[in-house]
């Protein structure tokens, strides 16, 4: 029998922390799932961990060549037989009633397609920081094109997902990096029916670092979503794509500026931002003179 909830892990040098990932996973409330660890081409000792963990029939194993995040998790979602499709970042933690809230939305419901909740931001040895909030799935388009704060916290270990919306249909686009996680949110909130619980059921580490804080590639992501919102029509026309095209040169040049210390490359984006909103120029000059 095929399991209700297939997870899907990508791993990449991950042996430091992907073992307690999976114990926290197989410390659910909910019983009825898999797990695909994908080993994307690491150079450590992930890949000899992973094949530890097989003694579980549960659990299974892709191996790779390094082909980024978005790859190893699309590989995951074609591999996966179940009827709803988890992710869980290799150094991330499910509280153990994650699976079992989530599954019982969908229940309640046949009509929603993807499940998320708030989650508990945590240091590296998961002592809790801090809860971070979603907002309402009704509001979720809108709030990530803005991209003004955050909408899915922690999304790729947050979100479940109905398998028949994902595969061959809504997967991870491999031309982005650090923003795959955004544009999946923007496809999301554009073409199916979320529901959110407000409640941390997930702990999520805040990596110093990380792949998120580097603007070069922020800077490429956030222009081929750009390109993709134009090129899909995934917003029409208009003022309200103005202001969000407005709102991402505002974001890359208060990141040129403030976290690479590139002044001539956060005012060209200042002033394409001015541009196209006038109206964002107060908050230009806040990001580039406070």
């Amino acid at each position: 029998m095929n399991p209700e909830i297939s997870i899907v892990i990508p791993a990449y040098n991950a042996s430091k922390y992907l073992k307690e990932s999976v114990a926290s996973i197989q410390s659910q409330t909910f019983k009825s799932w898999e797990v695909i660890i994908v080993n994307d081409g690491s150079t450590d000792n992930t890949f000899e961990l992973a094949k530890s963990f097989l003694v579980n029939e549960r659990i299974k194993l892709i191996n790779q060549e390094n082909k980024g995040v978005s790859a190893a998790r699309n590989a995951g979602i074609k591999a996966a037989n179940g009827k709803y499709i988890a992710f869980l970042d290799a150094d991330d933690f499910y509280l153990e009633n994650n699976l079992q809230l989530k599954y019982d939305a969908f229940c309640a419901d046949e009509s929603i397609d993807f499940v998320y909740s708030d989650i508990l931001k945590c240091d590296n040895n998961l002592n809790e920081l801090y809860v971070e909030k979603g907002v309402e799935a009704a509001t979720l388009f809108e709030e990530v094109l803005l991209w003004e704060k955050e909408t899915i916290p922690g999304f790729s270990s947050n979100i479940v997902i109905k398998a028949e919306q994902m595969k061959g249909r809504i997967l991870f686009d491999e031309n982005l990096s650090n923003c795959a996680d955004r544009f999946m949110k923007i496809l999301l909130g554009k073409y199916l029916k979320g529901f959110y619980i407000p409640k941390p059921l997930v702990k999520y580490r805040d990596v110093p670092g990380s792949m998120s804080k580097k603007v070069s590639l922020l800077d490429h992501d956030e222009n081929y979503i750009i390109r993709q919102i134009k090129n899909q029509q995934i917003i029409p026309p208009g003022k309200f794509r103005r202001k969000v095209m407005a709102n991402i040169y505002v974001t890359l040049s208060g990141s040129w500026y403030t976290n690479a210390n590139k002044p001539i490359k956060a005012v060209k984006y200042g002033i394409k931002a001015t541009f196209l909103y006038p109206s964002f120029l107060p908050k230009i000059i806040r990001k580039l003179f406070s």
